[in-house]
């Protein structure tokens, strides 16, 4: 049946079904086109009558491949008028808690659409308000230069950023309209959305926007991942002069056009050679991003954060259940080349000096993995530098602040292909693993207690600070505890179960990610 919801900007029509209603493709902000084209945000334009609302909008322009197709169906209609946000509420929901969901995707690929973060059964069978957000994207939400300053808001970055905080605050005016508490908003992300919704929390302005952060797998990156104004300047100028334009000049482009050619250009072995990756977003531009995480302040709320069991696996090792292989990368080599690629790594990687050697990373890891091959070594490091050292220290420092800090490490094996690749959580969290997207890779058939358990935890938190059930017991991280006797709660096969951490006798060998003696 048609379900009517009142807001600051006009009627709204959803549909009510089973319990739960839905209302998708809402604007929170006026689509990002021509004039509007790299700059902040701008309240959505509001209308007469009512406008239904009963499909998914559009995604960002993207280029979805690879990897990024193991959690992401094909999408079907994409277009830069994409600020939109998704909404499931229980029926006659009434001051209900709200979970707004970020994506990820290296903030270039995903939307809030899609199959893996549907909110339905989170609405349905407990009692939340799910709501799903689509933002900007590769060079339209994260090119950076001050000759694109923005002169109603004084930003010249961070546009994806941007538009998730305009996504909070039209939340913080609209949801009560759907039966949700605008005072009892958790903000949660996975990859790259947890590594925004991470930055979002750090930043002062923000305040009052949310009352929890669950952040699953964030990156916790900073230079030269992570760039600061003028790195992503110098991007945004090749780009623009790659395109046959000035840096202003880039506001005129079509966005779907600007999207594929700025893609062709990471393609161009010489425009490669000088920007191995995309510089686009987030940036430390003094005024959303004062800090990279390593030394930023979380608020002072709850955090739910965690990583999956072999991280790794999504960019080294990931296939279908057919054998298709979709990572674009293979472990390097034993010997030399292992030792090289693995010096790449910490110089990207480890943001502390001095950095430890190669050799003794390798002679660490081999200790503390005896019998592994090489290949499986490099997977432990790469999980570990990147995601559960730094992931295991930013929340011990939150917990040493004084803040509860619950800490997960999700390890449900994958169907056929084995292992617990980044990304593999999102579907336990929303219950949609039954999908036919991605029941064939998760193993549906015996998933579904597994996904009912961490459904119920992150509700959990979500209502009331800490993922701990009537059925769990899921005690905060203890911050005096060295890392090798460091405890989480475990997400695999067997259930959920809380005990010593996986793989921190492994974590040794990075000192500086060791968490510090003090609050700092």
């Amino acid at each position: 049946m048609e379900i009517a919801v009142e807001t600051p900007a006009g009627s709204l029509a959803g549909q009510r079904h089973d319990g739960v209603d839905r209302f998708l493709g809402i604007p929170y902000a006026a689509a990002p086109v021509g004039a509007l084209r790299l700059r902040s945000p701008r309240p959505a334009t509001g209308w007469a009558g009512i406008r239904r609302v009963d499909h998914i909008g559009p995604a960002a322009p993207q280029h979805l491949a690879g990897s990024q197709t193991w959690l992401t169906e094909p999408i079907a209609c994409m277009d830069e008028d994409c600020l939109t946000l998704n909404v499931w509420a229980p029926a006659d929901a009434c001051d209900a808690p709200v979970l707004v969901w970020f994506h990820g995707g290296a903030t270039r690929n995903g939307h809030g659409g899609a199959a893996a973060c549907d909110g339905f059964r989170l609405a349905r069978e407990h009692g939340i308000v799910v709501v799903t957000v689509n933002y900007r994207l590769g060079p339209l939400g994260g090119l950076a230069h001050p000759e694109l300053t923005d002169p109603e808001t004084g930003t010249c970055a961070n546009w994806g950023m941007q538009d998730k905080i305009a996504s909070l605050r039209w939340l913080r005016d609209s949801i009560a309209g759907f039966g949700g508490d605008p005072r009892k908003v958790t903000i949660a992300g996975q990859s790259s959305g947890a590594a925004n919704v991470v930055l979002i929390a750090q930043n002062p302005d923000c305040e009052g926007l949310f009352g929890g952060v669950i952040a699953q797998s964030p990156p916790l990156f900073q230079p030269p991942m992570f760039v600061g104004l003028d790195d992503a300047a110098e991007y945004t100028e090749a780009v623009a002069a790659a395109l046959g334009t000035s840096v202003a000049g880039l506001r005129d482009l079509d966005g779907s056009d600007f999207v594929r050619r700025e893609a062709a250009l990471l393609r161009d072995v010489d425009f490669a050679r000088r920007f191995p990756r995309p510089r686009t977003a987030p940036t430390l531009d003094g005024r959303l991003v004062h800090a990279w995480p390593h030394d930023g302040v979380l608020a002072d709320v709850p955090l739910l954060i965690g990583f999956t069991r072999d991280e790794a696996k999504f960019w080294y090792d990931l296939a279908l259940p057919d054998g298709t292989k979709l990572s674009a990368l293979t472990p390097p080599e034993p010997g030399a080349p292992f030792e090289a690629a693995l010096a790449r790594l910490i110089a990207l990687h480890y943001p502390f000096k001095p950095a430890p050697s190669p050799a003794a990373i390798l002679a660490g890891y081999r200790a503390a993995m005896p019998g592994a091959g090489s290949a499986a070594i490099w997977l432990a490091i790469y999980s570990d530098l990147v995601f559960r050292a730094p992931i295991l220290r930013y929340a011990t420092r939150h917990a040493r602040r004084g803040s509860p800090a619950f800490l997960y490490d999700f390890a449900w094996p994958l169907a056929v292909t084995g292992g617990t690749p980044h990304a593999a959580c999102v579907p336990f969290v929303f219950g949609t693993h039954r999908h036919p997207h991605l029941a064939p890779k998760i193993g549906a058939d015996t998933a579904e207690a597994v996904a009912n358990a961490t459904m119920a935890a992150w509700a959990a938190f979500v209502r009331h600070g800490t993922p701990a059930t009537s059925a769990l017991d899921w005690p905060a991280l203890n911050s005096e505890l060295p890392p090798a006797a460091a405890k989480a709660m475990t997400i695999d096969i067997d259930g959920m179960l809380f005990g010593p951490l996986h793989g921190a006798n492994r974590l040794a060998p990075w000192p500086a990610m060791q968490p510090l003696g003090g609050a700092d």
